[in-house]
């Protein structure tokens, strides 16, 4: 069985996803009460934070995998190898 293919994390999309859900949880706590107007102030830039942190992370994330894949795909030149005859180089 072939495993689905995925597509690349797009970490830019993540952060603006992540700051768009924490806009929405602020107003919705706002709105149901939970939270005040001085607490609301503090949730916004909180939530840049929170999303930034973990764009930060993603980033790192994507930059090693993509590093050990890089590793596994492109193979060191063995100069040892000779093309079969009749082959121009």
């Amino acid at each position: 069985m072939s495993t689905p293919r995925t597509h690349p994390l797009n970490v830019s999309y993540l952060v603006v996803g992540l700051v768009f859900l924490g806009l929405a949880a602020s107003w919705a706590l706002k709105e149901a009460g939970v939270v005040d107007l001085a607490e609301v102030r503090w949730l916004f830039p909180l939530t840049l934070v929170l999303a930034g942190v973990i764009g930060l992370v993603a980033m790192a994330a994507k930059g090693l995998s993509r590093r050990e894949s890089e590793h596994d795909t492109y193979p060191t030149y063995d100069s040892t190898y000779d093309s079969p005859e009749g082959e121009d180089r």
